[in-house]
């Protein structure tokens, strides 16, 4: 029901801070992600539903956010770890003052030292649960 609705709000959101939206199963990433900094929104998994007509819908979602790295020296990569944290806590704080959106809950963000691509990015994985109203 709100899959759609939380698909637009993110990349939405995504856009206004200059990031190169895309939503698809993560197998894609290294065939569309080029540009940087980017943000891959995996497929919303419908958790759990409260209500019948009307109630609330739980989705597990999960962002990766890139950005260029393969010329960084390590300072620079820890910065720009940083920053990629920073830009997903105000994704999910702006996300929440939606007003389909009840909560968003269990975030957690996880760097990984092996890239999605072949561009050498720098990446920063969220996981979290994001309650919506019908």
């Amino acid at each position: 029901m709100n899959r759609e609705k939380l698909i637009n709000t993110f990349e939405s959101i995504a856009t206004a801070e200059g990031y190169d939206f895309h939503s698809d199963e993560e197998r894609y990433i290294p065939r569309f992600t080029s540009h940087y900094p980017a943000l891959w929104l995996a497929p919303p998994s419908f958790h759990a539903m409260v209500g019948k007509n009307h109630g609330t819908i739980t989705y597990a979602v999960k962002l990766h956010a890139m950005a260029d790295g393969a010329k960084q020296n390590p300072t620079q990569r820890n910065t720009t770890r940083t920053e990629l944290e920073d830009m997903l806590l105000k994704l999910f704080t702006t996300l929440s003052q939606e007003e389909f959106v009840a909560e968003v809950e269990h975030v957690q963000i996880y760097h990984s030292s092996q890239t999605l691509s072949s561009h050498g990015e720098i990446t920063a994985t969220a996981t979290a649960e994001v309650i919506t109203i019908f």
